[in-house]
């Protein structure tokens, strides 16, 4: 995976969630968590995007693969509204792994 998938990677989850506020009750209380986490993820594309690391790295093709991992696991839950919290659990999980990809791959944050 390049720099430039993973940060569309990114962006389709994005998307995912945008659309499932879309569809949630304003009084569903998950809705304002799920901004949140977007809002979180929305500024670490950018950061992702401006920052210079090789991808070429076994640490950075390890993490790319984790992200991918837990993209799949988002789109499997994410339209069920019974699995929001596995979906919200797996956005949680994503944002960390894109946290972490940042520091271990990049130095920053």
């Amino acid at each position: 995976m390049t720099k430039l998938e993973l940060i569309r990677l990114v962006g389709d989850v994005l998307t995912e969630i945008d659309t499932a506020i879309g569809s949630m009750l304003p009084s569903d209380p998950h809705q304002q968590e799920l901004q949140d986490l977007r809002i979180l993820l929305d500024d670490r594309q950018r950061q992702l995007s401006r920052q210079i690391f090789d991808e070429n790295t076994a640490t950075f093709q390890s993490a790319a693969e984790q992200l991918k991992a837990i993209n799949d696991q988002i789109r499997t839950t994410i339209q069920q509204v019974q699995r929001i919290q596995d979906t919200i659990n797996n956005i949680k999980r994503f944002l960390d792994s894109v946290t972490s990809l940042m520091t271990t791959v990049g130095g920053l944050i």
